[in-house]
């Protein structure tokens, strides 16, 4: 049985694409999803002037190239590409013609190995993007320009080692055996080393001034992986802010957009690095006068709910990095949001793919800059990853509204203060048009107001009405004792 379902493929270059969720084998779509998730666990990002935090010991250290995650199947006579999400290329691309030469005979067992897939460029290093524009053109696709360096060995091996190989040591010597004589098709360029000062002087070889996207140190005895990554900033408008709860007159963190072209704000994500308290302070006194009420909520990471703010500063972030696919592979949605009538409300439009900001640092506030689609224009998240629709117009969809299926109250007086516990059961009827909601929702709500918290709520989300059912028996019968009264 072949791996792959080819029945909905189409022609790139002298080869076939097929869509994603085309890998038809269990195991291996399973090991082709969950390797990032795994590996993004072990991941951490640093700038390079925080290199002495590597740890000792021996480094492997290869060079970051720009394209997308991959794997390098082989199984028998069957060989293809596939994409974390079960994507799939197959056939006489170049690519796949030195690894059906070189590979494919040297295998031994079910050969799973992930590399970086990517277009080489003239005049400058690969690009996300390139990729995409290579691939694009049905059977005219500029297929030629497209490589695949390989990183890592999830299964197999070859004559000399079939694996298993829990140590990077033995896959990196193996992948350098199975890609041994490739041009478009190598085992990614491996220097091991011990200390910062030669990381150090890689990245200024590999990347610095441009001229990589940076550099990947694997650690050799903890299996811990660091990217470094130039920094870079980016100019985002703020339409939010949050506050600290031991100083609430100075902002915790600020929630920051960029706009598009339509006049339309995205989301890209949060900063609450920022450094002294008087900055904080300053933040709150400017930003606390511009508060306005929000169609849309967010909350941070905390629990904390963002209080909406006009656009009105611009600042400048310092950020490691842009993700546009989060640990399974999947597209990043971020909401986009409009001003209503005379700017004096937010208004939520529909979640739209976009990106999430990396270790982001407020750099200052640009009070040289204002917020228009030019100062903090979506298009520069382009400069780090390829977005096909990052200036489309988000089009308002229409939820249905939902549905209250149980509400109850209950009631004690307890010296002379009442106090008020409400459970609240609802359908949403809006699962089967936006992924963000569950079916069913189940909310409790106790108040009380002799507490230093009197108002506390707990939101359940439930798949189905018996699982909703189920939830609200256990709060009323947890939470409703003797001396409650039912209203």
């Amino acid at each position: 049985m072949s791996l792959f379902d080819l029945s909905k493929s189409e022609p790139v270059g002298a080869g076939k694409f097929a869509p994603a969720g085309s890998v038809v084998d269990a195991e291996l779509a399973k090991m082709v999803s969950g390797y990032k998730r795994t590996i993004a666990s072990r991941y951490r990002s640093l700038g390079p002037d925080e290199l002495d935090e590597l740890p000792p010991g021996a480094l492997f250290v290869s060079p970051k190239i720009d394209g997308e995650l991959w794997f390098l199947v082989v199984e028998g006579d069957e060989l293809g590409l596939v994409a974390p999400n079960g994507k799939v290329l197959v056939g006489d691309l170049p690519v796949l013609v030195e690894a059906r030469k070189l590979v494919l005979p040297r295998a031994k067992g079910r050969l799973v190995l992930a590399g970086e897939l990517f277009a080489v460029r003239k005049g400058g290093r690969p690009r996300v993007g390139d990729l995409a524009k290579a691939m694009g053109g049905g059977a005219s696709a500029d297929v030629e320009r497209i490589g695949f360096h390989v990183f890592d060995l999830l299964s197999g091996g070859d004559g000399t080692n079939p694996g298993p190989m829990p140590e990077y040591a033995e896959r990196l010597a193996a992948m350098r055996r199975l890609c041994e004589g490739g041009k478009r098709l190598q085992c990614i360029r491996t220097e091991e080393v011990t200390g910062a000062e030669r990381v150090r002087e890689l990245f200024a070889e590999w990347a610095e001034g441009g001229k990589g996207e940076g550099v990947v140190a694997r650690s050799k005895d903890l299996g811990r992986i660091h990217k470094i990554k130039p920094f870079f900033t980016l100019d985002a408008a703020v339409v939010a802010f949050t506050v600290r709860t031991d100083e609430p007159t100075q902002v915790r963190s600020l929630l920051l957009a960029v706009m598009k072209e339509n006049g339309q704000f995205q989301i890209i994500g949060s900063c609450g690095n920022m450094g002294s308290g008087e900055l904080r302070s300053e933040l709150f006194t400017k930003l606390s006068s511009d508060v306005i009420p929000s169609g849309y909520s967010h909350a941070s990471s905390s629990g904390a709910l963002f209080q909406f703010v006009k656009p009105s500063m611009v600042v400048e972030v310092k950020v490691t990095d842009l993700q546009a696919e989060d640990s399974d592979g999947k597209n990043i949605k971020r909401m986009v949001l409009e001003l209503g009538a005379n700017a004096e409300r937010w208004l939520a439009v529909a979640p739209m793919t976009g990106v999430s900001i990396l270790h982001p640092v407020l750099e200052r506030v640009r009070d040289d800059k204002s917020v228009n689609p030019v100062d903090v224009r979506a298009g520069q998240v382009l400069e780090r990853v390829f977005l096909e629709d990052v200036d489309k117009k988000a089009e308002r969809v229409e939820l249905p509204k939902s549905e209250v299926l149980d509400r109850r109250v209950w009631t004690k007086v307890t010296k002379g203060q009442t106090a008020v516990r409400k459970l609240l059961v609802w359908k949403t009827n809006k699962d089967g048009v936006d992924p963000r909601f569950s079916p069913f929702v189940v909310q409790w709500t106790d108040y009380s107001a002799g507490r230093k918290d009197p108002l506390q709520r707990e939101v359940r989300r439930a798949p189905s009405l018996d699982a909703a059912r189920a939830i609200a028996e256990t709060m009323v019968t947890e939470n409703v004792k003797k001396g409650w009264n039912e209203v």
